[in-house]
C-alpha cells in the first residue's frame, strides 16, 4: 500500500492550494478526484465538441495572500473593482488555467467511499469500497461540506454540529449550443431573479456562425423545479431561451444541476474559521468554500483558496 503525509480528495482550487504549498514544503501528498479533469469549479465540461468552462467567469477578492496565490500558481493578473475588491477576470479556458494550477502534482481519479483510521494512527483512504486503500498520516476532505459530511458519518467519525450550518445555493445550467452568432451580443446578460433565466452568457463562437451559450436559470425557478423531471426543466429553459432570443436556432444543449453552486451559509457561521480538524481523529480536516466569512470573500474560488492556505499551514 503506498502511503502518504498528506491526502487531499477533492481536485478542486482548495485541494491543488493545499497540494501545492505542501509540496513546496517537501511533503509527499497525493490528491484524489472522482472527475476527469482537476479545477472543481474551474473545469471544463464538453458539449458539441468543445470543452466550455461553465459557472465561473470572475474571481473577486480583497485577500491579499489569495490574490498572491492565483496569480503565483496561474499568471493572472487582479484588477480593481468599484467594490473595493481586486477582480480577476479569466482570459483564457478556465480548463487550462486548472490544468497549469495542477502543474507538478501527483493526482489520480478515483472515488473514494470512507476512511479508516488504523490503531497506529495512519488513515486508510478506500475507492470504491473494496479497491486497494492509500495511507495518509493526515486526509484533508475538500468536496462541499454535505458530501464531506456523508463520508465522516460512513467512516464512523465524529460529526461537529458547527458543520451541519453549511448551506449552499442549488443552480440550474443550461449548456447550449445555437445557431445564430450575428444576432447574439458578446455579452447577453439578464437580471431577472424572480423569472425562470437569470443570466445568459457566451462561451465561446466559431467561424459558421454556432455560439456556445451558458444559461443560468434564477434561484427561485431553480429551487422550485429541483425534483422535477429534468427533461421537462430542460424543456422550460430552452422555451424560455427561445422567448427571448427568437432568431436563433437551438441545434444542441445539456442540463446541468448544481447542487453546490455557492455557500450562503458557511459552516460553523458563529466564527472565523476557514477550516475543520476532527477532534476526535486530529489528522483529519475538512477544508474548501464552506468556510469562512461570506462578507470577506464573496467568490466562493477565493474563500477555497483561502482555506487551502491555511489548512496547508496547519500541516506544514
Amino acid at each position: 500500500m503506498e502511503t502518504w503525509d498528506v491526502i487531499v480528495v477533492g481536485a478542486g482550487v482548495c485541494g491543488l492550494t493545499i497540494a501545492r504549498n505542501l509540496q513546496e514544503r517537501g511533503r509527499a501528498v497525493l490528491l484524489l478526484d472522482k472527475g476527469s479533469r482537476p479545477g472543481g469549479r474551474l473545469a471544463s465540461r464538453p458539449l458539441g465538441g468543445r470543452l466550455l468552462n461553465p459557472s465561473v467567469d470572475t474571481v473577486h477578492s480583497h485577500d491579499a495572500e489569495v490574490t498572491r496565490e492565483i496569480t503565483r500558481r496561474t499568471g493572472a493578473r487582479f484588477v480593481p473593482d468599484t467594490e473595493g475588491y481586486a477582480k480577476w477576470m479569466f482570459d483564457e479556458p478556465a480548463g487550462d488555467i486548472a490544468k497549469r494550477w495542477a502543474g507538478g502534482t501527483t493526482l489520480r481519479r478515483t472515488f473514494v467511499t470512507h476512511l479508516a483510521v488504523q490503531d497506529s494512527g495512519l488513515i486508510h483512504v478506500v475507492p470504491h469500497n473494496s479497491g486497494e486503500p492509500f495511507g495518509g498520516r493526515a486526509v484533508v476532505l475538500t468536496a462541499p461540506v454535505p458530501q464531506n459530511l456523508q463520508m465522516l458519518r460512513g467512516s464512523g467519525i465524529a460529526v461537529a454540529p458547527g458543520l451541519l450550518e453549511a448551506a449552499y445555493d442549488r443552480r440550474a445550467v443550461l449548456l447550449c449550443i445555437v445557431d445564430g452568432a450575428d444576432v447574439v451580443n458578446d455579452v447577453v446578460g439578464w437580471s431577472a431573479p424572480d423569472g425562470v433565466i437569470e443570466t445568459i452568457r457566451v462561451r465561446h463562437r466559431d467561424d459558421a456562425r454556432q455560439v456556445w451559450l451558458e444559461v443560468i436559470a434564477s434561484p427561485l425557478w431553480s429551487e422550485a423545479t429541483w425534483d422535477a423531471d429534468a427533461t421537462f426543466s430542460q424543456a422550460e429553459l430552452l422555451a424560455e431561451l427561445i422567448r427571448l432570443l427568437p432568431c436563433v436556432r437551438v441545434l444542441d444543449s445539456a442540463l446541468k444541476r448544481w447542487r453546490y453552486a455557492n455557500a450562503v451559509v458557511p459552516a460553523d457561521s458563529g466564527s472565523d474559521s476557514t477550516f475543520f480538524r476532527s477532534a476526535d481523529q486530529p489528522g483529519i480536516f475538512v477544508a474548501g468554500d464552506g468556510f469562512g466569512r461570506l462578507h470577506g470573500h464573496p467568490s466562493g474560488i477565493s474563500r477555497a483558496v483561502r482555506s487551502g492556505l491555511d489548512v496547508a499551514r496547519a500541516l506544514a
